[in-house]
């Protein structure tokens, strides 16, 4: 299954991981399936409930969820849900002055940054540190080589108006979760009426967040940056006109990467999610850690006294059972320590994996 897992995170694509997390037959909890777009692989040993399960982590994908849910059969079982989308991409074709200020906002969102321009001066590592990946050629032939799927968001901001149209055409014959182009008003009307004429379809094109970002008057390269930022929160939240299908942060995906390169170095270690919160609490479900042998933590949990239990209790199962549930309570005195308004509670699911 693991290997069917790393194949299905190299392509970026959707997937429901589900987990056995409790069960009066002790040997189910930990068991796994795993639920990809087109296929399920792995089984809970002796309980005949797969269709189930894949109808549950099919429905818990079309909403972005992390479930727990509990399932009568042989026993009560109470399983856990992760739901995995196509990591959210950012690729900025443009290295210019609005640029630089936006890569650095959306390094701050998780998003995976590509960079995009044909200027030495203005496509280099050393002026994009936050970009994962930086590319000066021809921006066509470039894009060639770009996977642009529903979970890239594409700002184009070019130094020139061909660029720029070139560009948008190009993006145009994929569909990208968004994409916005700078430009005035004016101008925006003949590049929509131009597209249309073309043959793009009149839908596709209104699509396109042009002029790019909120109007939130914004005029200097760093006030269009927030407004651009701002509207890609927007988009990705699923509260604009044309609202984004989910997409997973760079940092949930990284994390993901990490354990397959322990699992497939046979390298143990514990990763702990947190499952459930009631209150006041510093990360909500769905948050990460990994835990190695000697202490070093990957993520975080939240930090703070909560973060050091739930560490102290993955230390102790590198010489125990594989798994467990741990209930951190953050009382009011913890809670005004970390900055909180009142005390809450975190339930956190605790494995070892090997």
């Amino acid at each position: 299954m693991y290997k069917q897992l790393e194949h299905i995170v190299e392509r970026r694509e959707k997937f429901a991981l589900v987990t056995v997390i409790e069960a009066e037959q002790r040997e189910l909890v930990g068991q796994k399936i795993l639920v990809a777009e087109s296929s399920i692989y792995g089984t809970i040993k002796g309980i005949q409930i797969v269709a189930k399960i894949k109808s549950l982590a099919e429905e818990a994908l079309k909403k972005d969820d992390l479930c727990l849910v509990e399932i009568a059969n042989a026993g009560t079982l109470r399983i856990l849900i992760e739901c995995f989308h196509p990591v959210a991409r950012l690729l900025v074709l443009g290295g210019g002055h609005i640029a630089k200020p936006l890569v650095k906002i959306a390094s701050l969102l998780n998003y995976e940054i590509t960079v995009i321009d044909d200027r030495p001066d203005f496509a280099s590592s050393e002026r994009f540190p936050e970009a994962k990946e930086v590319i000066c050629d021809d921006f066509i032939r470039a894009l060639k080589h770009q996977r642009i799927d529903s979970g890239t968001s594409v700002v184009i901001v070019t130094r020139g108006h061909k660029h720029d149209l070139d560009c948008l055409k190009h993006v145009l014959r994929y569909e990208p979760g968004y994409v916005g182009m700078i430009g005035s008003r004016r101008r925006v009307k003949l590049v929509k009426e131009h597209l249309i004429e073309s043959g793009y379809p009149p839908d596709r094109v209104d699509r396109v967040y042009m002029p790019i970002g909120l109007d939130i008057g914004a005029e200097t390269p760093e006030e269009i940056a927030v407004s651009i930022a701002a509207q890609l929160v927007e988009v990705r939240r699923g509260v604009a006109c044309y609202p984004m299908l989910p997409t997973s942060n760079s940092e949930q995906w990284e994390l993901l990467e990490r354990i397959l390169e322990y699992v497939k170095r046979r390298e143990p270690v514990v990763a702990a999610t947190v499952i459930r919160t009631k209150g006041s609490t510093p990360r909500n479900p769905g948050a990460k850690m990994l835990v190695l042998p000697d202490g070093r933590c990957i993520g975080t949990i939240g930090g703070g006294c909560g973060e050091a239990e739930v560490r102290n209790e993955a230390l102790m199962l590198f010489d125990s059972s594989g798994v467990k549930v741990h209930r951190v309570m953050l009382h009011a005195d913890i809670a005004e320590e970390e900055g909180m308004a009142c005390g809450g509670e975190m339930e956190i699911f605790l494995e070892r994996l090997v």
